[in-house]
């Protein structure tokens, strides 16, 4: 099962640059809802244990 591609790791990790994301203006258009990221990476890896892609 592929579950990223070489190329995309490639773009998101050789930035030579700082990034700093807002999200205000996606809640300015009624974005309101979002997922604590602990919270969101615990479920993934219990999801990627139960369907056997790491142990």
């Amino acid at each position: 099962m592929l579950i990223s591609s070489w190329k995309f790791g490639d773009a998101v990790f050789s930035w030579d640059y700082d990034l700093i994301a807002d999200g205000s203006k996606a809640r300015r258009f009624g974005f309101h809802e979002y997922v604590e990221t602990e919270s969101m990476f615990y479920e993934i890896f219990d999801n990627f244990r139960n369907e056997k892609v790491i142990p």
